[in-house]
């Protein structure tokens, strides 16, 4: 069955893979991916206007966040406004530049954003906005005070040049800082893991899965009476079983080997941020071991060709649903969630999910192991039973 079970499954890795390279060039996918892109209109030759460009681009935290984009009127950035090329943009005036230079703090910027129904982009805007407004505006206040106090108590220009300069850096370096009074944890789709990385995982373990039926003709056609002819020779049920599942398990991870070659030339291809590392295929191979006990298991209990595939089937969708293979777990209720963590689709998730996020693994590794072998020794059982029949 080797031969044509790795055509059927490359033939599907491969279709899989140019849907996901479909997924991933689409534009609704980029458009998620852009980032909010804030128009600049009016000159910034101005040093203090092209210092605070200069740290928004590259010293801020908000670099990660926000392209600024240059015009050279208002009518190119309005026009770039409707058509949605820009989130919003500010006019930087001749008086706002020399109301700067004089330090006057008598000229606002005018910032514009598209009206009617706000989406994400208009609120991160304003809350840009906002930000800016409630840093630099008493920055502003505070040097301006300083110089005005300073004017008014006799000190000298020079004296009065170089305290403004020192609040003024002292107030720079705050800013800078401020992205280090808390801590920023990417929550990610479910597990600390994102939209790419979840639905990565979850497609090669469903795939795990189902490997499984493609060998279920293999347990077609049997009877206890072969199973007593057996153990008239001297072959146990512990040598039948495992005489068995070994082939099984040996043909399953061939075929995830397959897969995971074809995944890994389709990562590549598509150049998206995923690392098939050791840890992740052993992670992959192990799933593998524990899916294929459980479903000799299943194929041993079963009796009759259809229950095999019909009742072995719903049972692999119902824990893949369950255990969040095809949506996150957060939209199930909580109660069918520790379900879903607790099944054996469930602990094959959590591990993998924890090897590509980088937290603890260990009870899934636990967990895997005890079905595995509980699902063997239960077979044994059940074929036990059926030769002493």
């Amino acid at each position: 069955m080797l031969p044509g079970m790795i055509c059927m499954i490359a033939l599907v890795a491969i279709l899989l893979s140019a849907a996901l390279f479909g997924v991933l060039n689409s534009e609704k996918y980029k458009s998620e991916q852009i980032r909010y892109k804030l128009g600049l209109v009016g000159g910034t030759e101005n040093e203090m206007v092209d210092l605070g460009v200069h740290m928004l681009e590259t010293e801020d935290d908000m670099q990660y966040v926000l392209d600024l984009v240059q015009f050279e009127d208002e009518d190119e950035a309005r026009a770039a406004l409707r058509n949605a090329d820009i989130s919003a943009y500010i006019v930087i005036t001749k008086e706002f530049t020399d109301a700067v230079d004089s330090m006057t703090n008598d000229a606002k910027l005018k910032y514009y954003a598209t009206s009617g129904q706000k989406g994400i982009s208009n609120v991160m805007m304003d809350e840009i906005a906002l930000v800016a407004t409630n840093i630099i505006v008493p920055s502003e206040k505070g040097i301006c005070t300083l110089r005005d106090v300073m004017a008014e108590e006799g000190y000298k220009k020079t004296e009065t040049y170089m305290a403004v300069y020192e609040i003024f850096m002292a107030y720079v370096n705050t800013m800078l800082l401020r992205g280090e009074i808390s801590t920023v944890t990417e929550l990610g789709i479910s597990d600390g893991l994102n939209t790419i990385e979840y639905y990565f995982i979850s497609m090669l373990l469903f795939f795990a899965l189902l490997l499984t039926m493609c060998s279920v003709s293999f347990f077609t056609g049997k009877n206890n009476g072969q199973y007593k002819f057996l153990a008239a020779k001297g072959i146990i049920p512990v040598q039948q079983v495992m005489g068995e599942f070994i082939p099984l398990l040996t043909v399953n991870l061939i075929s995830i080997v397959v897969v995971l070659v074809i995944a890994n030339a389709a990562v590549k291809l598509v150049a998206i941020d995923i690392e098939i590392s050791a840890m992740l295929v052993a992670g992959i191979m192990l799933s593998t071991v524990m899916f294929t006990s459980m479903g000799y298991f299943l194929y041993e209990t079963l009796v009759g060709v259809i229950n095999k595939v019909l009742v072995t089937f719903l049972f692999y969708i119902a824990g893949a649903y369950a255990s969040g293979y095809f949506y996150p777990k957060s939209i199930l209720p909580n109660l069918l969630q520790r379900a879903g963590e607790l099944i054996p689709t469930g602990a094959a998730f959590s591990y993998v999910g924890g090897v590509v996020a980088d937290r603890n693994f260990g009870w899934p590794v636990i967990a895997m192991a005890v079905y595995t072998v509980g699902f063997i020794a239960i077979s044994v059982l059940i074929r036990k039973r059926r030769i002493s029949w």
